[in-house]
């Protein structure tokens, strides 16, 4: 584990995982492209897109009062550590801000993209577009309502302001188990998109695991 420091006391930490799947996936940008200068821009590309991303979750839990937060970069993301118990629409902003800020940093890119300075910028000119696809796609795959995903707790956080957390559970892991699946075959059979079906697909298998544990043992408290 590597500690970068802390911003606003948020601890921010990589974990050589992070590093491992940068590198494969600027790896597999070389052979695509042959471009060794362009397949380097996504090492930056993908540690800011990942860790703006997990800062807004934790600034918002600090705009809540719960404190700061511990930013963890791993595997194919990241994951923002608070102990809290907060009000359900509460989480249900924190979940959401995640995507929020990678849509706004990906319109944000692609404004800056058209003044003069950013387009006589080799680098730049490559970056910005750059950066606003990875951050768009990012945000849209976090929306996708199967947990571990931003989609999936606040698809859970939206239930528990209207309902017991027990029946919020029960629907969510329902929704992310048919959601997910769906979106599993679409991408496999219509997009080609094999990594991500994948990536989705396990992350339904997850819940289902999730499911069969609470018809085993219950849920807490019950």
């Amino acid at each position: 584990m590597l500690h970068l420091g802390s911003i606003g006391g948020t601890s921010i930490d990589v974990d050589f995982s992070f590093v491992f799947i940068v590198g494969l996936w600027v790896a597999n940008q070389y052979q695509q492209t042959r471009d060794l200068k362009v397949a380097l821009l996504w090492a930056p590309v993908l540690f800011l897109s990942v860790l703006i991303h997990e800062f807004a979750h934790a600034a918002m839990i600090a705009l809540f009062g719960y404190g700061s937060s511990s930013i963890i970069l791993g595997g194919m993301g990241g994951v923002t550590y608070n102990r809290r118990k907060a009000r359900p629409w509460h989480d249900l902003v924190i979940s959401v801000a995640g995507p929020v800020s990678s849509f706004l940093l990906a319109y944000a890119c692609l404004y800056l993209g058209g003044f003069p300075l950013f387009q006589k910028d080799p680098m730049l000119l490559v970056l910005m577009p750059t950066l606003a696809w990875a951050n768009m796609l990012w945000g849209k795959f976090n929306l996708i309502p199967v947990s571990p995903l931003d989609g999936g707790h606040a698809t859970r956080h939206f239930f528990s302001m209207f309902l017991r957390d027990r029946t919020a559970f029960i629907i969510s892991v329902w929704i992310g188990m048919i959601v997910g699946t769906i979106v599993a075959i679409v991408l496999a059979v219509f997009r080609e998109e094999y990594l991500i079906a994948l990536l989705i697909g396990w992350f339904v298998y997850s819940n289902f695991q999730q499911w069969q544990y609470f018809r085993t043992h219950g849920y807490p408290g019950d």
